[in-house]
């Protein structure tokens, strides 16, 4: 089993342990508004290995025009579903 194929069996269960992390994170969610300050109105931003989308929705709520991107074709059909409007692609950051 490579990387892809293990993150699309475990994307359902990697989703609902990640999805309200941000929660319980009081410093991720400073820094990510402060990212989010310097980042609003100058273009797109891509979470590369989004995994399920909740960082990108985060980012979106903020202001910033976001794009998802992961590897797992079905980490980003979890994403897509998890966040409806926000974009998630596949591709690979390398």
């Amino acid at each position: 089993m490579d990387v892809r194929e293990s993150y699309d069996s475990a994307a359902k269960a990697y989703a609902e342990h990640l999805a309200a992390e941000l929660v319980y994170k009081p410093l991720d969610r400073h820094l990510l508004n402060r990212f989010a300050e310097a980042m609003r109105g100058h273009g797109l931003v891509a979470d590369l290995g989004c995994g399920p989308g909740h960082i990108a929705r985060y980012l979106h709520e903020q202001g910033v025009d976001m794009v998802g991107i992961d590897l797992s074709p079905e980490m980003v059909r979890v994403a897509t579903d998890l966040n409806p409007g926000l974009a998630f692609r596949v591709g690979d950051m390398r």
